[in-house]
């Protein structure tokens, strides 16, 4: 069998019973290809563009507002609908949910570390949660990295959110 050439890409010639000849059988889905080439047309003229809070920090904010640059990462990786940190029962007593997690983070004691505030103003090296953003399990005190994603949070974002810390963990 020869190859049959479609409109957008090169398809088999298939051979279908009670026929023959030359380009018997051809089935190239072009009804496919035309639905294809709408669906991307259409969606190269939206002005609709989507862009995720960690994706918006390509570059450090050296000084962030919890409200505007904190508060939608922290929703994003942890406080969404399918994240622990949010909800009737947050993992670790820890609700991220944007009318709470300012509270909830600014010098309170960690669960796992309470020797040490979740968010120490001014302090980034002494905040648990710097300390669980970052890749050393030592720092970490024998917790699971956060966000239990499998990358982590890209290194401008942290550097944001060290950022906020060493500003004074303002309710921004």
């Amino acid at each position: 069998m020869r190859p049959v050439r479609g409109a957008l890409w090169t398809t088999r010639a298939l051979p279908q019973a009670g026929r023959g000849g030359e380009g018997a059988g051809r089935r190239p889905f072009r009804g496919l290809a035309a639905a294809v080439t709408l669906a991307l047309g259409a969606a190269g003229c939206s002005d609709l563009t989507i862009t995720r809070p960690v994706d918006a920090i390509p570059v450090a904010i050296a000084h962030p507002s919890f409200s505007r640059d904190i508060q939608p990462i922290l929703t994003e990786t942890c406080a969404s609908s399918t994240a622990c940190h949010s909800g009737a029962t947050p993992q670790a007593g820890l609700n991220l949910s944007p009318s709470v997690a300012f509270t909830a983070l600014v010098d309170v004691p960690a669960a796992f570390a309470p020797d040490l505030r979740r968010v120490r103003p001014s302090r980034p090296d002494s905040s648990f949660l710097l300390l669980l953003l970052g890749e050393t399990a030592a720092l970490r005190r024998g917790a699971r990295r956060m966000p239990l994603t499998s990358l982590p949070l890209p290194a401008p974002v942290i550097e944001t959110i060290r950022n906020w810390i060493a500003d004074g963990a303002l309710n921004n």
